[in-house]
């Protein structure tokens, strides 16, 4: 009998400690090497795993899944929709971080990698990451170093590429010394290298043969599933089958070929009521309750129902322009930050299942300030938020322009909008409303043509963006979407900067830390809410999910398994 999962026991990998390198120093350039081989840096931290210890587990089955809009595109390079999901179980990536553990990596295509010094990576390709079979005419080959050496070059030249923010920034240099043997060398040293480098938004690596056809679509690799030919549609579902020939063993389940599944199924339906239904009925193995309420009714509508509790990576924010009045001011900046009561967000909107934000959001843990410290950092006061606007200058109620997607209920907008309205109201702020359809407020928001903007935000599953929103150019750095207050104070830019420049994970996470007390000194003007909690819920049969990494690195796993 199993009794330990092969997620537990082998993919995921905290490192305490690093290996010096033969001839290395003891700074940060000789303690950058980490290695999957060695026993003593396997351990199994937080996160319990549904089903772990449940039984051996079983090869064969369906599972079916619904996605709840379109998926746009499955191109690895620009998909950032839906389809990263699926992009992580068709591809693959050479070592993945976790998001919210960040000493913790998974070594996927490569087995170990050295850092030489603090801006080179030698990855070792494993070998045996053989390509699935497939009806696109791709050889059932290994891959090797010249499909990592397309792939960057591929990002490299697509105008669009989610990864390119670092090719164009970052990425210095890369080549193939061997079949097995691939170096990257960055501009300089790149505390995200990973996050951005090896994540299924922009960082799954297809193929050679791949890059040369219509991504959009249709594709094969060597991840642990297959795309069914003419199975995808951007409107519609998906089918992926196992890949007979994929690399990965069960140590733990007498060496059982991986993945146990045999067959994904993802439809695409839109509004919540049918996706509960069909859950209910057992038409799909999964789906999302809005709210804790919600679980408990399923609770007592299905017996063993299995609830997965995990953070939201996105917010909804305030997004001021600080190079415009009455922005410009410190004092009515503050004054913003006084007026928001996050907690009531919580309270009101997800009957207190989630926190209140900092200038980064709770679920990123490790870089997220203390509650404590965000108290003293952010309070809620509408009483000294009016004093200081007649402080700066200004009669109350101070009039000011915001615009916003009208009638979105994306992460929550329409529930946080009448909430935030009346405490702008009570925090001395008379709020002139400019509701926009939704693509004209994305064009104004991405070419900064506003004064303010109550802003809905992607998924961020590392601090990077968060903070680059108080960059004088932006989170892009191109001046797209926001001018952070770096645009004021260039030692905030300065200290952003720096704030990427270190390999080691616990000292980054201080960087991250100390960089969010200068930029409150300065008085921000990007200001998230509150963040909340994702709920899953699952039947019974769907076992050993995993949970507690971080989304990112979790669809890297494939040792789930269905008694059924």
């Amino acid at each position: 009998m199993a009794t330990k999962s092969y997620w537990q026991q082998f993919q995921r990998q905290r490192i305490p400690r690093r290996r010096l390198l033969a001839g290395a120093g003891m700074g940060a350039a000789g303690l950058a090497v980490f290695a999957a081989c060695n026993d003593d840096k396997k351990k199994t931290t937080g996160g319990a795993t549904p089903g772990a210890s449940d039984g051996t587990p079983k090869a064969g089955g369906t599972y079916r899944t619904a996605i709840t809009g379109d998926w746009g595109t499955i191109n690895p390079l620009t998909s950032v929709s839906f389809g990263p999901g699926i992009l992580a179980k068709m591809y693959n990536a050479l070592v993945v971080q976790s998001t919210r553990q960040p000493d913790v990596f998974y070594f996927e295509l490569a087995s170990e990698y050295e850092q030489p010094d603090d801006v080179t990576y030698v990855f070792t390709l494993r070998p045996g990451v053989k390509i699935a079979p497939n009806t696109l005419g791709i050889p059932e080959r290994d891959l090797d170093s010249s499909d990592c050496v397309a792939w960057l070059d591929a990002i490299r030249a697509a105008a669009t590429a989610v990864a390119k923010r670092f090719t164009d920034q970052w990425l210095d240099v890369y080549s193939a010394a061997s079949p097995t043997e691939f170096t990257i060398k960055t501009k300089g040293p790149y505390a995200y290298f990973f996050f951005t480098l090896n994540t299924p938004v922009g960082g799954t690596m297809p193929p050679k043969e791949m890059l040369e056809m219509d991504m959009a679509a249709k594709g094969a690799g060597a991840g642990a599933f297959v795309l069914q030919p003419d199975s995808f549609a951007e409107t519609g579902g998906a089918i992926l089958d196992r890949n007979v020939n994929f690399y990965r063993k069960d140590e733990n389940n007498n060496n059982a070929q991986l993945p146990y599944i045999d067959r994904l199924e993802v439809s695409r339906i839109t509004d919540r009521q049918p996706r509960r239904t069909a859950f209910v009925d057992g038409q799909i193995d999964s789906y999302d309750p809005e709210t804790l309420a919600e679980v408990e009714e399923l609770q007592n509508q299905i017996s063993g129902l299995q609830v997965f509790e995990d953070p939201a990576f996105t917010f909804i924010a305030l997004t001021l322009n600080p190079t415009k009045p009455p922005w410009d001011n410190d004092k009515v900046r503050r004054a913003a930050s006084l007026a928001l009561n996050r907690q009531q967000y919580v309270d009101v909107i997800v009957a207190g299942a989630g926190k209140p934000n900092g200038l980064v959001h709770w679920p990123l843990e490790a870089y997220a300030l203390s509650p404590e410290e965000l108290a003293e950092l952010q309070p809620y006061d509408p009483e000294e938020a009016k004093r200081l606007i007649q402080e700066a200058g200004f009669d109350l109620p101070l009039e000011v322009k915001f615009i916003y997607p009208a009638n979105s209920d994306i992460e929550f907008h329409n529930k946080h909008l009448p909430i935030w309205l009346q405490q702008m109201e009570a925090g001395g702020f008379k709020v002139q409303e400019d509701p926009q359809e939704f693509t004209n407020w994305l064009q104004n928001y991405t070419d900064v043509n506003y004064d303010a903007s109550f802003s809905l935000n992607q998924i961020y599953e590392t601090p990077e963006i968060p903070v680059d929103f108080h960059l004088s150019e932006g989170p892009t750095s191109d001046g797209n979407f926001a001018i952070g207050i770096g645009k004021l104070f260039p030692e905030v830019d300065e200290a952003i900067q720096a704030s990427k420049s270190s390999v080691n994970p616990e000292e980054q996470v201080e960087l991250v830390k100390d960089v969010q007390r200068l930029i409150y000194s300065k008085e921000p003007a990007f200001l998230p809410i509150m963040s909340w909690t994702d709920f899953t819920v699952r039947p019974a049969y769907a076992k050993n999910w995993p949970r507690g990494l971080g989304g990112a690195l979790e669809l890297y796993f494939n040792d789930m398994w269905l008694d059924i």
